[in-house]
């Protein structure tokens, strides 16, 4: 299914009168109504005391490869401050992180549009020495476990760190150039292969209430982070990172827009990952709340390898790690917005 198919459909403007209750007033089209629409119940008493609640989100019934979390808290600051944070917000501080004790992110780096040279120069640098020097060992690695084709193994083997940064050059470009429906499938094992793009949106379409929700941003991403109709604000990325103790590079999009009576909303989704998990989404709904701040909601989507999560309790300590991730990074957001 192309772009337009699956997101050509727009949600109407929503406007209305104030509401009572016993929380802060609510605007219709305000957070209770919002999250009301998508079968989410805000956890207020806990995240007024500050807590940051995460909750496993059952991605239609635990569909096999896929991990769901959604997290509330409030933020600090007006809705668009805190979007733009989210956006803008990079793990690293700027800094290049050592490989131990340090978060999973070590390197974060903006990437211009269009892409440019000097947009990779810590990468080559980074892959210059341990342990990322162990990427260029392409032609070492089982088939599946890099999310390279044939033809991208052969150009790293000649070309090494050049070779990395001309695949890289090139997924980024389509991206741009195409959004989602541009990317195909990489391979997962002998004679398999994973399609993030495709199956994220069957996992979205079987979400319809959220999907819809959060229709126009998705589109924004899913056309490359452009939208024609109305401003919104990009962010692209690369970083290296520790996946399994594996040495990984990621390729990232985030966008940011004002919805509906004050709400903001931001998606930040990595479209390709060269080893670990196949792709992963990230989505917020930002709201106005009380006393300047803004109630959150973080909606997660990953996509790793069904045969890991096969058993039912790997899957539950999957689920585990996957939310306690997801949560510190909210953590670190909630600081962000008290800067």
């Amino acid at each position: 299914m192309g772009v337009g198919g699956l997101w050509a459909v727009e949600i109407p403007l929503r406007t209305g009168t104030e509401e009572k209750t016993g929380a802060p007033e609510v605007k219709a089209g305000g957070w209770k109504e919002d999250l009301g629409r998508m079968g989410f119940e805000v956890p207020i008493e806990d995240i007024e005391k500050g807590q940051i609640v995460g909750q496993k989100w059952l991605i239609s019934g635990g569909r096999p490869g896929f991990l769901g979390a959604k997290v509330f808290f409030l933020a600090s600051g007006e809705p668009q401050k805190v979007a733009r944070s989210i956006l803008l917000y990079d793990p690293t501080g700027g800094k290049t992180l050592p490989w131990e004790g340090s978060g999973a992110v070590k390197i974060f780096q903006k990437i211009s549009r269009p892409p440019a040279e000097g947009d990779w120069t810590r990468f080559r640098e980074a892959l210059g020495g341990l342990p990322f020097d162990t990427m260029l060992q392409v032609q070492d690695q089982r088939e599946g476990k890099l999310h390279l084709h044939p033809e991208e193994v052969g150009q790293i083997t000649q070309d090494k760190v050049s070779g990395w940064v001309s695949v890289l050059m090139k997924l980024v470009q389509t991206y741009h150039r195409g959004g989602w429906k541009e990317t195909i499938g990489v391979p997962s094992g002998p004679g398999a292969e994973v399609d993030f793009d495709a199956e994220l949106r069957e996992v979205l379409k079987e979400n319809g209430p959220v999907r819809d929700e959060f229709r126009r941003l998705l589109t924004a991403l899913a056309y490359g982070g452009r939208d024609e109709k109305e401003k919104i604000e990009v962010n692209d990325y690369w970083q290296l990172m520790e996946v399994d103790k594996t040495p990984t590079v990621a390729l990232g999009c985030g966008v940011a827009r004002a919805g509906v009576a004050g709400r903001w909303e931001v998606a930040d989704m990595n479209y390709y990952v060269s080893s670990g998990y196949f792709g992963s989404i990230s989505f917020y709904g930002i709201w106005p709340y009380s006393d300047g701040r803004s109630l959150v909601c973080r909606m997660d989507v990953v996509e790793t390898n069904p045969g890991q999560l096969a058993q039912a309790t790997a899957r539950m300590v999957a689920e585990g790690m996957f939310m306690g991730e997801v949560r510190r990074a909210c953590e670190e957001i909630k600081k962000q917005s008290n800067l």
